[in-house]
């Protein structure tokens, strides 16, 4: 049953991509509470990297089912949104985007940014290791799964999603720590889907397209795609 529900999670993916013609391969991305639960299709990065560049290279193909630890994870404030580690102390007291980014006019301004920003372990350290894969060739259910498009493409995925009921979808960003907090801590969280725009990070470092957005899914999100996405008209 459970490798029936992960091939039809694939072909979902695959349905998405084909309707929507995505350029970016949609990311699969696993928190494991030990290094030990990755599986074997998983290789150890061999390189230091921001969470964000690990689900860029994935999404330009790249590198293909990869894992890393605290240790491989190069942005701090990235790898503690995402609960591989506990948050920095500038990022927590905001004095990293206030004094050294100069992302808010106030202390208390960037103080009050970074505490809404969602972590998935809450500014600690949970989980041991997040693995990233091709969600087209995801080996078990990802926790999110990141759909870099463009707003366009994004729009009919937000439709597809509120096509059996109807609804609002509320994007949730900020500007600073996108593909980390917004995209994996919000869905953590609570989130079934969220929308964000990227932050100046992930678009100097790991390149993500000027003209792209990021759409996160949770599982039930992405199937709700995946099953309304060729009843939605798109132009």
């Amino acid at each position: 049953m459970a490798e029936e529900m992960l091939d039809e999670m694939k072909e979902k993916v695959e349905t998405i991509k084909e309707t929507l013609d995505l350029e970016l391969e949609p990311v699969a991305v696993n928190l494991f509470l030990e290094e030990d639960d990755v599986p074997d299709d998983y290789e150890k990065a061999d390189e230091k990297l921001r969470h964000c560049e690990f689900v860029m290279k994935v999404a330009r193909g790249e590198i293909d089912k990869v894992y890393a630890t605290a240790a491989e994870q190069l942005c701090g404030g990235g790898a503690a949104a995402i609960g591989v580690a506990s948050i920095p102390e500038p990022v927590k007291t905001g004095a990293f985007y206030h004094k050294q980014l100069g992302q808010h006019m106030t202390p208390s301004g960037s103080k009050g940014t970074v505490d809404l920003v969602p972590k998935a372990g809450d500014g600690e350290k949970v989980f041991e290791a997040v693995g990233y894969a091709a969600a087209s060739d995801m080996v078990i259910p990802p926790d999110a799964v990141l759909i870099v498009c463009t707003p366009k493409q994004a729009l009919h995925i937000v439709q597809a999603y509120l096509f059996p009921t109807g609804g609002r979808v509320e994007a949730d960003f900020s500007g600073i720590q996108s593909l980390c907090g917004d995209a994996v801590g919000g869905l953590v969280k609570g989130k079934e889907i969220n929308v964000t725009l990227g932050c100046n990070g992930s678009r100097t470092y790991a390149k993500v397209p000027d003209e792209c957005v990021i759409v996160a899914l949770k599982i039930s999100g992405l199937c709700k795609v995946g099953c309304a996405i060729t009843e939605i008209p798109i132009p």
